[in-house]
């Protein structure tokens, strides 16, 4: 899959591989912001039902590396086990230079048109590699022709989020459009 950014020049080349006991995904986010070129990779373990396990990341610009483990139950670790209390309810991650952890409450959930649902959701802001936690509310807005419609809302920012039938982004107005 490829996504380009709709803001600044920034590229993305991500791969998903299912298994019956879990799903992986690895992605490489080029990018150009502020005349500062540079490289995040980012690897995703979740179980067989779109659950956060482990997420690796990566960044070329300011070498720095982030590491976290979840229990899936809203619990969080550093590699070295230590939990990270600040994270405590996060089920879900949001990366900020990529789409596609959009996808993971779009597809952990059952939905209804509609009917909002409100996530806890552990934020990682790259290039930095910070991460908190932040409220996110999605709401099935339209399913039709094997595309589903979400409103989503993450503090002040609104956008409207188009998926395909795997519930994965092809269009995040303001943000990112995929391309292939």
């Amino acid at each position: 899959m490829i996504w380009e950014s709709t803001q600044i020049f920034s590229t993305e080349y991500m791969e998903i591989f299912f298994s019956e006991n879990s799903i992986e995904v690895s992605g490489t986010v080029i990018r150009l912001e502020n005349n500062i070129p540079s490289k995040s990779h980012y690897t995703i373990s979740l179980d067989p039902h779109w659950v956060v396990k482990r997420l690796h990341i990566e960044n070329s610009y300011n070498n720095k590396e982030l590491n976290i483990l979840s229990n899936g139950k809203g619990d969080w670790f550093t590699e070295n086990g230590d939990e990270i209390l600040e994270l405590k309810g996060a089920i879900d991650i949001d990366i900020s230079c990529t789409p596609f952890t959009n996808s993971l409450p779009i597809n952990r959930m059952n939905w209804s048109k509609n009917v909002p649902h409100y996530f806890e959701m552990t934020f990682i802001n790259v290039p930095d590699l910070t991460y908190k936690k932040v409220k996110q509310r999605y709401e099935l807005l339209d399913d039709v022709n094997n595309k589903r419609k979400f409103n989503y809302k993450s503090g002040t920012f609104e956008s409207i989020i188009e998926v395909d039938s795997d519930g994965l982004v092809t269009d995040y107005p303001q943000l990112f459009k995929r391309r292939f």
